[in-house]
């Protein structure tokens, strides 16, 4: 009798342990299957207050290698661009830029502002946006070039205001600005958006570092044409290059960015287009700006590096 009784012990045994994780993982599982309750959400309240930093005044500065005049034009920024200053040297001051580039900006061209605590931007989607005092037109107080991003402070009746640097407000025309909530683009676009935006900028004359209407090179034209559709875009060229999937060229899409090498000099990208279908691009090309080119151009066949997409 003892002996049976310690043979069935470590049985026992098993099956008390074996009980216990079933137990144990019931337990677990019902703990798992409560549901939360439901997340409420509550009202936006005031916005944190905005630091000071520093902020382009005018509608285009230039932005250069060195200080000075003569220096070379590495690229610009426009209205409203927040600049990081990180030294001055008489009239000039060094600063990063919002494209990523860091060079010298004259002092007038910037000024030192706090904006206001707003949550959306007005996005000047023409070439050129007069900015007036009041609604309505009557009094011009300057000007904002296309993919000058400004806090929108309010709407009224076709005009939006939006705050300036150094200058306090002023008010566009509303069917000259987009509207991004909470800074963010609005919608899906799409290759298509992207020409329509760079059409816009036809006949603009070709500006080594430009960015605008009065100037523009070819990746000026790219970066602000992407920028205006949600795509921030490196500033230049070889660096386009390096980023988006790469697109074989009979598989090409309106708004696939096309690279080449134009200086005969190797596989570093020295001009960019944005292709828009039967074999044709628009770019910004020097001596002739903003035009359509083809990709059987005897200069484009040679120096035809690949394409690269950025949009679905």
């Amino acid at each position: 009798m003892t002996s049976r009784l310690r043979r069935k012990q470590p049985l026992l045994i098993l099956l008390l342990l074996l009980l216990a994780v079933i137990m144990a993982g019931v337990i677990l599982m019902n703990q798992k299957a409560v549901p939360l309750p439901p997340r409420v959400e509550e009202p936006p309240g005031p916005l944190p207050a905005r630091q000071s930093a520093y902020y382009v005044r005018v509608p285009v500065a230039d932005v250069r290698a060195n200080p000075g005049r003569e220096a070379e034009l590495v690229t610009q920024a426009l209205l409203g661009d927040e600049v990081k200053v990180l030294e001055q040297e008489g009239d000039w001051l060094q600063g990063q830029v919002p494209d990523g580039y860091t060079g010298w900006l004259k002092t007038a061209d910037v000024v030192l502002d706090t904006p206001p605590p707003a949550r959306d931007l007005a996005l000047v989607t023409v070439p050129r946006a007069l900015l007036y005092r009041q609604p309505g037109g009557a009094d011009a107080a300057g000007e904002a070039l296309m993919a000058t991003d400004l806090p929108l402070l309010q709407q009224r009746e076709g005009w939006m205001e939006v705050w300036l640097p150094g200058r306090g407000t002023a008010w566009l025309p509303a069917n000259e600005v987009e509207v991004w909530p909470g800074g963010k683009v609005k919608g899906k676009r799409s290759g298509e958006d992207v020409i329509k935006t760079a059409e816009r900028l036809r006949g603009a004359p070709y500006l080594w570092g430009g960015v605008s209407l009065y100037g523009i090179d070819c990746s000026g034209l790219t970066y602000i044409a992407y920028y205006l559709n949600g795509v921030r875009l490196p500033r230049d060229a070889d660096l386009q290059f390096q980023v988006g999937r790469q697109v074989a060229r009979e598989e090409l899409q309106p708004g696939d960015l096309v690279f080449f090498n134009t200086e005969g000099s190797g596989s570093l990208p020295t001009h960019v287009g944005i292709y828009n279908g039967n074999g044709e691009f628009i770019n910004s090309r020097s001596g002739r700006g903003v035009i359509t080119s083809r990709l059987d151009e005897p200069l484009f066949t040679r120096g035809y590096l690949g394409a690269r997409r950025y949009l679905p």
